[in-house]
Formats: C-alpha cells, sequence, structure tokens
C-alpha cells in the first residue's frame, strides 16, 4: 500500500508538466516535483527513519518512473489520435 503514493504521485506530475511550454522546463519541474513527492513518500510509509538515503532514493526513482511513463502514454496518445496530413 505504501508503493501506490509514488505511483499516483508520478501520474499527477506528468499530467501537470505536460502543458508546459518547452522540454526544459517540463524537465525540470518534472524532477523537482518527483523529488518532492519522493521525500514525501518516503515520509508517509516511515521508511525514513529506516534508511532515509537508500528508500529516498528509491522512492524518488517510483515517481519518476511512473511520471516518465505517463509521459510517453500521453505522447503516444496525441500521436495516435491526430489525424494524419492531407
Amino acid at each position: 500500500m505504501h508503493e501506490f503514493f509514488p505511483l499516483v504521485a508520478g501520474i499527477m506530475t506528468a499530467l501537470l508538466v505536460q502543458p508546459l511550454p518547452t522540454a526544459k522546463l517540463r524537465l525540470v519541474v518534472l524532477v523537482l516535483l518527483s523529488t518532492v513527492f519522493g521525500a514525501i513518500a518516503t515520509v508517509i510509509s516511515g521508511e525514513i527513519f529506516v534508511n532515509p538515503v537508500a528508500y529516498l532514493v528509491f522512492d524518488v526513482g517510483q515517481v519518476l518512473l511512473a511520471a516518465g511513463a505517463t509521459m510517453l502514454l500521453v505522447a503516444w496518445l496525441r500521436r495516435w489520435r491526430t489525424p494524419p496530413p492531407q
């Protein structure tokens, strides 16, 4: 159950970042939000008291992976639904 929050946070992060105008800005905001949500996930699960560095890296990575997969899916859906040029 503790791994549910990083996955949902990653999906929400990707959906929040998607409308930003430039790829560089999307990347910066994605990394910042993933770090924040990963830290929150580590605190929520109580893993911060066991091994803070290892679990922080793991949870931030989970948020980044979920966000990256969501961004790829959104890009694929946009491309798939766009009609071909006439």
